[in-house]
């Protein structure tokens, strides 16, 4: 989609130090998103919380903010890559005043079903205060909303604005979060941290209603829910894949040897959770050089190659379209994959270090060290499947996420069943047979890219 990458690409030309390094820097917090920048908040706010509130408290607040970022990906996963689609499209057939009636379609049925298993969950089934439920509730309404939101930011030109409410919100969330804290206990920071949410919120959809907005739009549309009818594949595409992140999370909480019952159906296991989300903040920088170059170079070539097919091109213009397609998408790849190597080896080096640093133990290290190896495969496996999207290849992106999902929960239950030494290979070896399979169908479906153009019909 337009937009963002088209004003980063300015910030590319001509090329320089500054610039190049301003464009990495709005790419990385746009692209790594609320749940990376989540998992810095929670191991952070965990630093910063322990002269207020005792160990019990900051697990069980620490526990709440991992669960309703783990169930809000679930949740809207399935219909964040339908919405993708449809923006795509209503860019595509010239209609964008459609877009924002839409999102507001989409993030009212996003607040009635994170409502109703916002309740369930810490309303019904966690044994809390009353005020306590009530902010572990909204903060859920509101990370899912957000993911719903930030859904739409790669349609938008004004990404200084989106930086800083992303700055705004998290800022907000942290200092909300550790006042509050001090003066209402968890409730009260838990309260505060929500409030945080909110603000970022407002922000974003503040963005796209000053972008988007058309005097002849009605408020809220539905056509969106025509693509969850057309496009199932896409929704079991977004589950499969969100549900593959956590599901060996989920798995860790209730049944390996160090799980911790925490309030009712919130568990715990203290030495897989913080080994994991450290890895997973490795692939931020992965991240950003990958939507760079892809909402810039790959965009920008892949729709030259549809204009010469759509405008009447030669056969020759059009095979030297899609040549120059797969030059800029090996490049960017290689970018992104040496990038990525270069983190993964430095930090697999100074893990120790790390390790020392943070205070963890020689178990947390060894599942850090092999989990870095998992997140630097899921990466790729993510960049791939980004690329078969492009492609229409979404027949290849569900089979690699239903892999995915149902190897690390059989892997990852088998690991648990084991001992320590086995923690985090499941998630290895889901990721790396996601990676391949995405990597097959990608060289697969370019081979022949021009065929399945003509006849999309074919598989």
């Amino acid at each position: 989609m337009a937009g963002i990458g088209f004003e980063l690409r300015k910030l590319l030309v001509p090329r320089s130090l500054t610039g190049t390094a301003r464009a990495y820097l709005y790419a990385g917090v746009i692209s790594t998103g609320p749940w990376i920048i989540s998992i810095l908040s929670i191991i952070l706010l965990n630093l910063t919380l322990q002269p207020v509130l005792s160990e019990p408290e900051r697990v069980l607040f620490s526990t709440i903010i991992t669960h309703s970022y783990a169930l809000a990906l679930i949740l809207t996963g399935g219909l964040q890559f339908v919405l993708n689609r449809h923006a795509a499209d209503e860019i595509s057939a010239r209609r964008p005043g459609s877009i924002l009636p839409n999102a507001i379609g989409a993030l009212v049925l996003t607040a009635i079903l994170s409502l109703i298993a916002g309740t369930v969950v810490f309303g019904l089934l966690t044994p809390e205060s009353l005020p306590l439920k009530a902010a572990a509730i909204s903060l859920f309404v509101y990370v899912c909303l957000i993911f719903v939101t930030a859904n739409y930011l790669s349609v938008l030109l004004r990404y200084r604005a989106i930086v800083a409410g992303f700055l705004v919100g998290y800022l907000a969330s942290g200092f909300a979060a550790w006042y509050a804290t001090g003066r209402w206990g968890v409730a009260g920071g838990l309260a505060g941290f929500a409030a945080g949410h909110l603000i970022l919120f407002a922000v974003l959809l503040g963005c796209l209603r000053r972008e988007l907005s058309r005097p002849e739009a009605p408020a809220a549309d539905w056509s969106f829910l025509g693509h969850l009818r057309r496009y199932p594949s896409l929704i079991w595409c977004g589950l499969l894949y969100n549900l593959g992140i956590w599901i060996d999370k989920f798995l860790f909480w209730h049944l390996s040897a160090e799980n911790r019952v925490i309030s009712g159906v919130l568990h715990a296991s203290p030495e897989y959770d913080l080994a994991i989300y450290l890895s997973l903040l490795s692939i931020v920088p992965g991240l950003t050089v990958f939507f760079l170059r892809l909402e810039t170079d790959f965009a920008d070539r892949f729709h030259q190659f549809f204009h010469a097919t759509n405008d009447g091109g030669r056969f020759t213009d059009i095979l030297d379209a899609k040549d120059r397609m797969i030059d800029s998408l090996r490049s960017g790849f290689l970018h992104l994959l040496s990038t990525q190597a270069v983190v993964t080896l430095a930090l697999l080096i100074y893990a120790g270090h790390i390790g020392s640093w943070l205070g963890i133990g020689a178990i947390q290290e060894g599942i850090f060290r092999v989990t870095l190896i998992g997140a630097f495969l899921l990466m790729l496996f993510l960049a791939l499947m980004t690329i078969l999207f492009y492609l229409d290849d979404r027949r290849g992106a569900l089979l690699a996420c239903i892999v995915f999902a149902v190897a690390n929960g059989g892997l990852s239950l088998a690991t648990v069943l084991a001992n320590e030494a086995w923690y985090g290979f499941g998630f290895v070896v889901a990721a790396g047979a996601a990676m391949f399979i995405t990597a097959w169908r990608v060289n697969a479906r370019l081979a022949r890219f021009e065929y399945h153009v003509f006849l999309p019909g074919a598989a």
